[in-house]
């Protein structure tokens, strides 16, 4: 498998994981507009999470111009 074809085969579960994140992140909203007293913990959940899939991203797009050198 060439470095291209991972990276194109990675598309389908990182757009599960995005599909997931901004779930909670809508479970989350709506917690906190109901006053829920976890939507603090839902919220540090979803940023940390946020903050996880960018990073995939970023090291994703690395790997993608390493690739292209």
């Amino acid at each position: 498998m060439t470095y291209q074809e991972f990276l194109v085969d990675m598309e389908e579960p990182i757009k599960r994981i995005t599909d997931g994140i901004n779930a909670v992140g809508i479970m989350t909203m709506g917690l906190a507009q109901v006053k829920d007293p976890y939507a603090d913990g839902f919220y540090a959940i979803w940023n940390y999470l946020v903050d996880a899939e960018q990073d995939l991203q970023t090291q994703l797009t690395a790997c993608q111009n390493a690739e292209m050198d």
